[in-house]
């Protein structure tokens, strides 16, 4: 009986030990969210991810390897969309670790990404019934590309077009233009061409700075812009930021 006993303490001490470890990063997470909705008045809070387990592990190695923060359908830059914030490799104290402070602390890296979904791009197209999709992978969340279709309907016209076109960043531009006309008339191609030609500066974008990727993911256009070697403030510890210029 005393075997028994022993063995059940000997496997509750590491059971209690996780959860409380579990509930120690559930608690940064709730820090972090409440903290950038407060700040930037989002609707709710955002989807929060403190990386590295346990999190007792920061007491040791003194860093985060990742802190994660995600709002959908979030207004911003007279844009609906999901924006996200990955921060990399903390450098941080157990103690402010474990407080959720992480103002102040260096990071590896800070990685933006902005997804536009067919509504979103489509207001920049002025087209209300845009649907973007992977022409290579037609799965519900598709891989990656750097080439997508496009389908919706020009302004002027009653039927819908489809479109293959090239994604591509040139300097701080972004530069969409069709390779392929799908059961376009030719009487109609310049006016669809010309309709699913697309140039802007990627810093009036959302993403803090100049986009360094570009890419088709799960029916939305992604752009992301990375910095290096941060120093973390409030607005880094946020879902969503405001356009280089």
């Amino acid at each position: 009986m005393k075997a028994y006993v022993a063995a059940a303490v000997v496997l509750a001490v590491p059971a209690t030990a996780f959860v409380v470890d579990a509930a120690t990063a559930a608690k940064v997470e709730r820090h972090l969210a409440v903290q950038a909705r407060t700040q930037d008045q989002l609707p709710a809070d955002p989807d929060t991810y403190v990386g590295g387990f346990p999190f007792a592990q920061v007491l040791r190695s003194g860093e985060i390897p990742r802190v994660s923060l995600q709002a959908l359908d979030v207004d911003t830059a007279g844009l609906t969309v999901n924006s996200r914030t990955d921060i990399y490799e903390i450098t941080i104290p157990a103690n402010k670790a474990y407080a959720g402070d992480f103002v102040g602390a260096p990071a590896k890296r800070v990685d933006r990404t902005l997804s536009l979904d067919g509504v979103a791009f489509g207001e920049l197209l002025n087209m209300t019934d845009l649907d973007i999709s992977n022409p290579y992978d037609i799965s519900p969340t598709g891989g990656s590309a750097s080439e997508a279709q496009l389908t919706g309907t020009v302004p002027g016209m009653e039927e819908q077009s489809t479109v293959v076109v090239t994604l591509r960043l040139k300097g701080t531009e972004f530069i969409m233009e069709p390779i392929s006309l799908i059961d376009v008339s030719p009487d109609h191609a310049d006016t669809v061409s010309r309709a699913f030609t697309l140039s802007l500066d990627t810093r009036d974008l959302p993403i803090g700075g100049q986009a360094d990727k570009v890419e088709v993911a799960g029916g939305s256009i992604r752009f992301s812009a990375a910095k290096r070697n941060v120093t973390l403030s409030p607005a880094d510890l946020s879902p969503i930021t405001a356009p280089a210029r």
